[in-house]
């Protein structure tokens, strides 16, 4: 049964991911209008970390008593190498991709084998975190359409 669309249960699943990755020292949730300083100036910040935007949400009906509620969402892993340092800039980029890597190998066992979420990989896409916005941070960003049940809260 596909995991509940209460907005909570939204934020907990990537939440608790980030609590068991030891690759993830933070996990951040919030609009990325509030900007790096916001997340580097948190209590018990610590690189690298996870910052799950806020997503935009669609309720779909497919007239045979299923609701979902559709989350339209991004989520980056963000490194802070030195910016003297072009190797270690590299080995950011790297792992922090290799961590979207497993997040997206996450979601799709929780689609195939659990039936926990419903998620496409090929609606995955990837890039690079932009440095201009991030003050020279390097990592990657996933944008992911994620299907989470809405009947207890729609019908």
């Amino acid at each position: 049964m596909l995991r509940s669309a209460d907005f909570e249960s939204y934020i907990n699943y990537f939440k608790q991911f980030a609590q068991l990755s030891p690759d993830i020292e933070y996990f951040l949730y919030g609009g990325v209008e509030l900007g790096i300083q916001y997340a580097t100036g948190a209590d018990g910040f610590n690189y690298p970390f996870m910052w799950l935007e806020q997503p935009e949400i669609i309720s779909d009906d497919n007239d045979a008593s299923q609701l979902t509620e559709i989350y339209y969402g991004g989520v980056s892993i963000i490194f802070a190498p030195p910016l003297d340092r072009p190797q270690e800039q590299i080995q950011a980029e790297i792992d922090s991709i290799r961590i979207i890597y497993k997040l997206q190998k996450q979601m799709r066992a929780d689609n195939r084998s659990k039936g926990f979420v419903h998620c496409n990989l090929a609606k995955m896409r990837k890039s690079a975190v932009d440095r201009a916005w991030a003050n020279n941070h390097h990592g990657w960003r996933l944008e992911f359409e994620l299907h989470l049940n809405a009947n207890g809260l729609l019908s």
